[in-house]
């Protein structure tokens, strides 16, 4: 296996140059950098990639820490990251913590132990402990989802509390006069908590009737379908659902119909999120597109700055969305 040394031999220069050529180092004339680099090839020499990373600090890994694979959202996210990434040349490590903070801390010290340069977080809570391993990273990190600016963490949001706002004036203006909210576990602020409060607020400005119910199931068809059934056996009056992600849109509208009712005519139904099951179930999910791979991009973006200059010229970026209206509402 060839050396350094026969490198350097055969291109007529020093060790030092060949290693400086290799990690491109300022300094090195043009000619002589050619001379190296045929020098390498002819000699079939192999970079050390791993003693180039230590030499330079640099590994060009970037981590990614996901809540789940089984997601549109993430997916798209992903997409737009590693478009970013590939194009500055790092490589990404993906780590699923399947909704489990415990994981997403484990994954924030086990990245720090591969030195990647850099973390991408989708968030689905904000606690002390998550602010406090984000603080304690050596790497900086960059959260997608939930608005982590108030901590001095660069976030990329979506304008959750406005979809919520919407839904709520078009339930409104469709007639609706019993309406409810369909969420998640009360911790994700986001998809959760500001959804809920847009709707809310919306029917108060509205002087409508205050949602008449607000369930924290999870985020599955299967949830969906429970807690909308849930409902309707308790409430026969409900008319119109805002669901905080189309899958539990979806659910609910099973068991809807489970009921022996209509779903967009006895009950409308909204979404969040466009999945591409929305457009294919029957009736079709009226719902809020969200640019999730355009979440990534800008989200890629930020960390790069941050690794590159020391920090973001953007601490918040507040992404907006589109409505799609089907059959459902």
């Amino acid at each position: 296996m060839a050396s350094l040394h026969d490198v350097a031999r055969l291109a007529g220069v020093s060790k030092s140059t060949v290693s400086r050529v290799i990690n491109d180092e300022y300094g090195v004339k043009e000619a002589t950098k050619i001379k190296v680099k045929r020098a390498i090839e002819e000699c079939g020499y192999v970079v050390n990639q791993v003693a180039k990373d230590l030499k330079s600090n640099k590994t060009n890994l970037i981590g990614i820490i996901v809540p789940r694979v089984a997601s549109n959202a993430t997916s798209q996210g992903v997409d737009g990251l590693s478009e970013i990434f590939e194009q500055a040349g790092k490589q990404v490590l993906l780590a699923n913590s399947r909704l489990e903070a415990g994981k997403e801390l484990q994954y924030i010290e086990l990245f720090n132990q591969k030195r990647v340069e850099g973390i991408v977080m989708f968030a689905t809570h904000i606690d002390e402990q998550l602010v406090t391993a984000i603080k304690r990273s050596k790497a900086p990190v960059v959260l997608i989802g939930q608005d982590g600016s108030s901590f001095n963490i660069p976030s990329v949001i979506h304008d959750d509390y406005r979809v919520g706002y919407c839904a709520g004036e078009i339930l409104n203006q469709a007639g609706c006069k019993h309406i409810g909210f369909l969420g998640v576990q009360s911790d994700d602020i986001a998809v959760d908590q500001q959804r809920f409060d847009g709707f809310s607020r919306a029917l108060s400005h509205m002087a409508a009737e205050p949602p008449k119910f607000h369930c924290q199931g999870q985020f599955s068809i299967a949830s969906g379908r429970q807690e909308m059934a849930n409902i309707l056996s308790k409430n026969h009056k409900v008319d119109g659902v805002f669901c905080a992600t189309d899958r539990i849109a979806i659910g609910a509208m099973q068991a809807i119909a489970a009921a022996g009712l209509v779903p967009g005519e006895d009950i409308k139904v909204i979404g969040v999120g466009n999945d591409e099951m929305a457009s294919v179930v029957t009736p079709g999910l009226s719902t809020f597109a969200y640019g999730f791979e355009p979440a990534g991009n800008n989200a890629a973006k930020m960390l790069l700055e941050i690794i590159e200059q020391g920090r973001s010229q953007v601490s918040k970026l507040v992404l907006g969305f589109d409505w799609i209206p089907r059959e459902s509402a």
